[in-house]
């Protein structure tokens, strides 16, 4: 009797370990975790409204050196960002507050952009509509999309508010494109990791 529930034990260990490796090749793994998506804490609290120091309206101000970005989950080189001083980055400022792992979930590069869409209420009021766009600059769409465009793009013709720009672009384009390469298997979809940390108050 003993060596029987052995016996039958030791069957039902084997087929659940040969289950669970059969399901783990086609179940879909989910969202990213915390610690991929956002190592270093927490940097947007679930509010849907805007900051309360976010009423400002874009008047030419720049926000000098706002932001480091660096792409790729290690990437060594750190680019500045100069951001407008408008209300919807204000808004996006006030929810970053730590370093972020930023997973790009769209990329299209015979039209030069990296982007995801962003959880949060912005205005529309800074909307501008852009003609031709420079590599390193950063605009988001009414329907919440950030983009940051790694090419030049001529004729573009967007509508949308003027976030910021890099204020190097050196090898920023060969950069994006590589690690695009080296995420066509992610599991969870990501195109282009970006590190995003916040250097002002």
């Amino acid at each position: 009797m003993k060596k029987t529930m052995i016996l039958l034990m030791s069957m039902l260990i084997a087929s659940s370990a040969v289950l669970s490796g059969c399901s783990s090749n086609t179940q879909d793994p989910g969202t990213p975790p915390q610690d991929v998506i956002n190592p270093g804490g927490t940097s947007y609290d679930g509010s849907t409204e805007q900051s309360s120091d976010s009423g400002n309206v874009y008047d030419g101000e720049i926000l000098e050196g706002a932001i480091q970005v660096s792409v790729g989950q290690s990437g060594d080189k750190v680019y500045t960002v100069d951001m407008y001083n408008n209300a919807a980055v204000n808004t996006m400022l006030g929810y970053l507050s730590s370093t972020l792992l930023f997973p790009s979930t769209e990329y299209d590069e015979e039209q030069g952009f990296a982007a995801h869409n962003i959880r949060g209420t912005y205005t529309q009021d800074d909307e501008i509509t852009v003609t031709d766009i420079k590599t390193g600059e950063i605009y988001l769409f009414s329907g919440g999309q950030l983009r940051l465009y790694f090419k030049d793009v001529a004729g573009a013709n967007i509508t949308a508010t003027p976030v910021g720009y890099f204020t190097e672009t050196d090898n920023l384009t060969d950069t994006v494109i590589a690690d695009h390469e080296a995420n066509v298997d992610d599991p969870w979809g990501v195109e282009v990791y970006f590190s995003i940390r916040k250097m002002i108050d």
